[in-house]
């Protein structure tokens, strides 16, 4: 078996570091789309570690040899590579989707890239919290992170199912597990792949960081930490040394600290109720009955056939989002007989809205509805009205949509009418759809309209049942209450101005 730093170098230097293969196609379809390829491609990039870290060796490995300095962000990796080179780099990537990996390893990495998200949101918070303007360095440090995990769940076949097993399960010391079973601290092996790699000097220091000190690399350390704690949901003995390298790093008094970062879990629990999540002690269930949102880096569709072509009969699975009720005509009839009487009646634009939203809301049970309405200088949709079915706290809160960039939303505001994002046209509409947007819904399906008064566009109304479908008879009815409501706010509009 593979132990000890040097051992582990050697087996995994050289290997292809894999991508995911969702992001390799959205990567590769906007470089093809000139318009989009300059603004979308560096969050893309991004996102995927593999896909980082794959283009920084290149580059840097290359500019090492000439005694060039290496180029520690994004942003100037792809302005050297250009536009050719990109395509032609990510092309030739492996995907971890095509390495035939066992399904103990492939929900690994699920929870890994998932862990990663959070760690990198933690560290650009803490160094905002100090002053700091420019993150992207930190950004892909904390990203970069992920690294050694990553090369260990693809190539060191059963040694991290071991670890966790070890750790979540038997409540063993995480890093005491880490060091007996791989020979080595698991940052270590990251440091000197970084090093051999020439990966950006910020994620290296990272990896070295003893979380001693003020650094930026400390907070990236110590972000990685906490997603990978607050994940499991394990506050073992581990714990008690992390909260005092936070406290040294955040200066503050240890009690201050731990409330602190309670509510920095808090915030982490309460996303994943708010994406119907049910978190356990160490692992999070995987089904097909689950949508994975795109910010988690969705490969759960592979883990979970994986897991079905393997699991065992059951008597009964437990139900995991309710069903849709079935549409009641009578409740919709009366809904569209209001609407058109608050017409009749010349109602203000706020009732008449209120009323719509309310429609979609309890009639045909879309989950989370919004109001986003058109900001005075057209740049933007900004949220108005929520409602939200399922959860207290609104996750669509706070919820804008810039108009800056060519998108289907700049697209739906030109002109009254509707549209479904379903599997059907998912392929086509999705990379039509900015990060920012894909982030804040976290899901692949809804429906939306863009709401006028006559000619002048007021702005969208969009609505989604989470991880659930909307069907057709659903959509239809969305079509029938909206478009009376655009009809209605023509016909005002043509009242007052006679």
């Amino acid at each position: 078996m593979i132990s000890g730093i040097n051992s582990w170098l050697d087996e995994l230097a050289e290997k292809p570091i894999p991508i995911l293969k969702h992001r390799r196609d959205q990567a590769l379809a906007i470089l093809k789309d000139d318009e989009r390829a300059s603004s979308e491609c560096q969050p893309v990039i991004l996102s995927d570690p593999g896909m980082a870290a794959n283009l920084f060796r290149q580059i840097n490995q290359a500019r090492e040899k000439a005694n060039r300095i290496p180029i520690n962000n994004i942003s100037s990796l792809i302005s050297l590579l250009g536009i050719s080179r990109l395509i032609e780099e990510i092309s030739a990537m492996v995907c971890i989707e095509d390495l035939n990996l066992p399904a103990a390893n492939l929900a690994g990495i699920h929870r890994r890239l998932k862990e990663n998200w959070y760690a990198s949101q933690f560290a650009s918070q803490w160094v905002r919290d100090r002053g700091v303007s420019e993150t992207e360095e930190i950004l892909v440090a904390a990203h970069l992170q992920m690294l050694p995990d990553l090369m260990l769940w693809c190539y060191g076949a059963e040694v991290m199912p071991k670890i966790e097993h070890k750790a979540y399960y038997e409540c063993l010391d995480y890093e005491q597990q880490v060091d007996e079973i791989l020979g080595c601290d698991k940052n270590e092996i990251g440091a000197a792949l970084g090093q051999r790699w020439h990966l950006p000097e910020m994620a290296g220091f990272s990896f070295e960081s003893n979380c001693d000190n003020f650094t930026h690399a400390t907070a990236v350390a110590l972000a990685s930490k906490l997603a990978r704690i607050c994940q499991h949901g394990w506050y073992g003995r581990e714990m008690q040394a992390f909260l005092q390298q936070a406290t040294h790093y955040f200066g503050e008094n240890s009690n201050k600290t731990t409330r602190y970062l309670n509510q920095q879990m808090l915030k982490m629990t309460t996303d994943e109720m708010d994406l119907s999540y049910r978190p356990v002690a160490s692992l999070f269930v995987l089904s097909n009955q689950k949508t994975y949102p795109e910010f988690q880096y969705r490969i759960a569709a592979e883990v979970a056939e994986v897991i079905k072509a393997n699991a065992k009969p059951v008597v009964a699975a437990e139900q995991i989002l309710p069903s849709v009720k079935e549409l009641s005509q009578e409740k919709l009839n009366s809904d569209i007989e209001l609407l058109n009487n608050l017409i009749k009646q010349h109602a203000d634009l706020n009732s008449l809205i209120k009323s719509v939203v309310l429609s979609l809301h309890k009639t045909l049970d879309l989950t989370r509805v919004s109001f986003l309405a058109l900001s005075a200088d057209s740049l933007k949709l900004e949220s108005k009205i929520n409602l939200n079915l399922k959860h207290s706290a609104d996750s669509l809160k706070e919820f804008e949509i810039s108009l800056k960039v060519p998108d289907l939303f700049s697209v739906l505001i030109k002109k009254p009418q509707t549209f479904l994002l379903n599997e059907n046209n998912r392929d086509k509409y999705w990379q039509k759809i900015s990060g920012d947007v894909k982030t804040k819904i976290q899901t692949e399906c809804f429906c939306a309209v863009s709401v006028f008064v006559g000619s002048r566009p007021l702005g969208i109304i969009y609505a989604d049942r989470m991880n659930e479908v909307i069907e057709k008879e659903y959509y239809l009815a969305f079509q029938k209450i909206t478009m009376i409501l655009n009809r209605g706010l023509a016909y005002l509009a043509q009242k007052k101005a006679g």
